[in-house]
């Protein structure tokens, strides 16, 4: 296969490195023709854009942390996020593996430089030699103590990168202790998973943020693209794969701000979230009106809580047994009504 030849083709160069090879000579099949992109090291292009987001605001809301629990205390200790410190990043991969031949190709990093103005700068290489380069290149922009945020990017693109960084001799920026990653894809699960088809982001996009991608080469060509490329293809694919890792970065950006706004407004299952602090804190009332309205859509999880506060914290037994009722739990009827009797007997 196409891509076997290739990865054959990068253990040799390796090899000769290992060798103590100072330079190696990589003779380009055809000249690199990559529309809007520039040349800015050997076999390294870039791409930059900006790109307006409406759903700006300039920080983020202190509830944020409830919707990232492994990172909640730095964030509380933080407090309120400055969205123009925060970097947005995805990769283009030559596989799904996190083995030692899967290789980064094109990174898109981003971040707010003015109001709703989100400042993109994307990076290819156009062949294998290039990499070292390419890396350097992130480790420039990303920067010593960096505040990633990104879409799975946790359990797959910061361990392709700590491979390529370790292969490389690179420090890895992505992997320092100061280093806050918040990973989209854990709070998208919490909030989204009961009532969406599945949390990719082409679903969450579709369903919450409204985006719809016709044109889209599909993530699973990506890699496809960059081995035809590089084997002395058209570049028509590639650009495209560049235009797909350009609006993931831009849906990660949106789709923050709408995870912000959902528990900072206590919508849907981030009602429950807001009420389970809440109880944590022994705030049993000020939990109410949270609870009530996720009872109301039908989550039996809220409604067990909203029985168990109003009969044993909120002293309502009427409401409670109420609530009883349509969880179809005698027991709890049964003592419920005991109490209220109780009650009428003194």
């Amino acid at each position: 296969m196409k891509s076997d030849r290739l990865a054959s083709r990068l253990q040799r160069i390796r090899k000769m490195e290992g060798q103590g090879e100072k330079h190696i000579s990589v003779t380009s099949k055809h000249p690199v023709q990559l529309s809007g992109w520039t040349e800015i090291d050997d076999l390294v292009y870039e791409r930059e854009c900006t790109l307006h987001v409406s759903e700006y605001r300039p920080y983020c809301s202190p509830l944020l942390p409830l919707l990232f629990p492994r990172e909640r205390v730095v964030l509380e200790k933080i407090g309120p996020l400055d969205v123009s410190n925060l970097l947005f990043f995805d990769l283009e991969t030559t596989g799904l593996s996190h083995g030692a031949g899967t290789v980064a190709f094109m990174a898109a990093l981003a971040s707010f430089t003015a109001p709703g103005e989100l400042c993109l700068r994307q990076f290819v290489i156009t062949d294998f030699p290039g990499e070292a380069a390419f890396l350097a290149q992130l480790a420039k922009e990303t920067g010593k103590n960096p505040r990633l945020v990104s879409f799975n990017g946790k359990c797959f693109d910061c361990q392709i990168l700590a491979t390529r960084y370790a292969m490389n001799g690179i420090q890895n920026p992505f992997a320092s202790p100061k280093t806050i990653h918040l990973d989209l894809l854990f709070p998208s699960r919490r909030l989204f998973r009961h009532w969406l088809p599945s949390c990719r982001l082409v679903d969450i996009e579709t369903s919450l943020l409204g985006i719809h991608r016709p044109d889209d080469l599909p993530g699973s060509e990506a890699p496809e693209a960059w081995f035809d490329f590089i084997a002395g293809g058209s570049s028509h694919r590639l650009l495209a794969v560049g235009d797909h890792n350009r609006d993931d970065v831009f849906s990660l950006a949106r789709l923050l701000l709408y995870l912000d706004s959902e528990i900072e407004q206590g919508n849907n299952t981030a009602a429950l979230l807001r009420a389970m602090d809440l109880r944590r804190q022994g705030y049993y009332q000020e939990a109410l009106p949270f609870l009530e309205r996720c009872a109301a859509s039908g989550d039996l999880r809220a409604s067990r809580l909203l029985a168990i506060d109003l009969e044993h914290r909120l002293d309502d037994l009427t409401r409670a047994l109420t609530i009883a009722k349509t969880l179809d739990d005698p027991l709890r009827e049964k003592r419920i009504r005991t109490k209220i009797e109780r009650r009428k007997d003194r």
